[in-house]
């Protein structure tokens, strides 16, 4: 009887180490590609320099469209703050509902003028010289597809584009 229950336990034990690596496996593999489809935005983004909406400046453009329904990236999560989530077709979602795709675009040359007049004086210093900078955060979501982790945890990759002058 003793080693009956000796060859459970470890029985058990290796059990729990198979679903321990098919675990980290899985979210290797939805990690790495959340990271591909992430990339493959913010190059979209970059090469478009800035123009990640279609003619209405509604929903996404098509290129981004095309690039979500020809992956394999089909997990929500929900937007952080400033950002504007995106359904898989491109169409913008509410405050609280999940998204495939968030962005967010970030000024970075706004405030120029204002930080330097008051660091130095007011007429010390030509205003409105600076060209309007911008670059845009993306977030794609990835999960280990078990139903209580999924919906305690909402892992995210973030990708940022290079600054994008624009006249």
């Amino acid at each position: 009887m003793k080693e009956s229950v000796s060859v459970t336990v470890i029985f058990q034990i290796f059990i729990l180490f198979v679903l321990l690596f098919t675990a980290i496996m899985c979210l290797t593999i939805n990690n790495s590609n959340a990271f591909a489809v992430k990339d493959e935005i913010v190059n979209i983004i970059e090469s478009n320099n800035g123009k990640y909406l279609d003619d209405d400046n509604r929903n996404l453009s098509d290129e981004i469209v095309e690039l979500l329904a020809n992956a394999s990236y089909r997990v929500t999560g929900n937007c952080g703050e400033g950002f504007t989530g995106y359904q898989r077709n491109g169409q913008p979602v509410g405050d609280n509902e999940r998204a495939a795709v968030c962005i967010k675009k970030v000024s970075v040359t706004d405030y120029m003028d204002d930080y330097l007049v008051g660091e130095l004086g007011d007429g010390m210093v030509a205003t409105e010289d600076f060209k309007s900078g911008s670059y845009y955060q993306v977030a794609v979501f990835y999960q280990l597809d078990l139903p209580i982790i999924r919906q305690i945890y909402n892992f995210q990759t973030v990708g940022e584009t290079k600054i994008i002058y624009t006249d």
